[in-house]
């Protein structure tokens, strides 16, 4: 530290948040979008709310939050015209927040509220999608689980832009379900932090568990 500043760049492994004005804002789906930028690298408050596309003034509340609840730092200052410019950095690339450090009931309304986001904009696409291509409408069979299966007509040509959507109740060995697991967590780290220029965005939902009792 020098100056005030950390001119070291983040440790590594993740950084274990237990301070509650920090957890407060680490389970803030509005807030954790702002950190973002701040995470990957240096940013003055131009240029993350560039990448943002937010107003510097708005971003300045939160910057400022972040850096009392030590959540990010200034790394520098930016000579300029006039005042010099505060260079901000995350703590860490990655923050761990422990369950037992989560406020009653944020941690379910936290992931809730991810889900929902996700599952909003999911539901949008592929609804968008079958008013494209899936003009011969709903398929209804019967489900093994006793249910109705929904699905759409497919189209008897191939599809230019890949839609897939499928929900259901699987039955499977421990030894199924554990490759089926591997499987997906593959497809994940394969394709999921490809950010590249050409690329167009897909909407992907994933997941395995255990079917809970009751439901």
């Amino acid at each position: 530290m020098k100056d005030g500043f950390s001119n070291e760049p983040p440790p590594d492994g993740p950084h274990v948040v237990r301070d509650h004005a920090a957890v407060d804002l680490l389970m803030n789906l509005n807030a954790t979008r702002l950190l973002a930028p701040f995470m990957r690298g240096e940013h003055t408050l131009g240029t993350a709310a560039a990448v943002l596309e937010v107003p510097a003034s708005s971003l300045a509340y939160w910057v400022n939050r972040f850096v009392r609840a030590g959540i990010i730092e200034v790394t520098r200052l930016q000579p300029r015209a006039g005042k010099a410019a505060p260079v901000y950095r995350a703590v860490a690339g990655e923050f761990h927040v422990p369950l037992d450090a989560v406020p009653p009931g944020a941690r379910e309304e936290f992931l809730h509220g991810g889900r929902q986001k996700l599952f909003t904009r999911f539901t949008k696409s592929v609804e968008r999608a079958a008013h494209a291509h899936f003009q011969g409408g709903l398929r209804l069979t019967a489900d093994r689980d006793g249910g109705v299966h929904l699905g759409f007509v497919e189209p008897e040509e191939a599809l230019a832009t890949p839609v897939t959507e499928w929900w259901g109740t699987l039955t499977l060995t421990d030894d199924e379900a554990a490759e089926l697991h591997r499987t997906l967590e593959g497809l994940i780290e394969t394709f999921g932090d490809r950010i590249d220029a050409g690329r167009k965005p897909y909407v992907m939902v994933l997941g395995l568990t255990p079917r809970a009792r009751g439901t």
